[in-house]
């Protein structure tokens, strides 16, 4: 009798582990889809930029491309208003005879006078 018990508590121990270890399968396959949709996800919203983010910086950068390729005349400007301004211009020559802003013309004066 003794023996018969302990056989049927052994079964019965054996079906409760089969069934929590069933149940803890389908948990950890139900987690592997949710960890693979989210990071599906994490992926397509790292790569989805707004249009307007790219409008912008797509304006920003032409600006700058616009400032780097200045025509010559105005590059001629500069050089001669560096020029003017070693050699001891003021800043309403500057204005006048490079065509620069007042405000220009203070920078190139505080960046390339040689009496500060």
């Amino acid at each position: 009798m003794w023996l018969e018990f302990g056989v049927g508590l052994l079964l019965l121990f054996a079906l409760v582990q089969a069934m929590v270890l069933t149940r803890l399968w389908r948990q950890s396959q139900q987690l592997q889809r949710d960890v693979a949709a989210l990071s599906h996800g994490m992926t397509h919203v790292a790569t989805d930029v707004p249009t307007s983010m790219l409008v912008t910086a797509l304006g920003r950068l032409e600006r700058r491309i616009g400032l780097i390729e200045q025509p010559p005349q105005a590059r001629q400007s500069y050089e001669l208003a560096q020029q003017l301004a070693r050699d001891g211009a003021d800043v309403e020559q500057l204005i006048t005879r490079c065509g620069l802003s007042r405000d220009e013309a203070r920078l190139v004066l505080q960046m390339h006078s040689l009496n500060p």
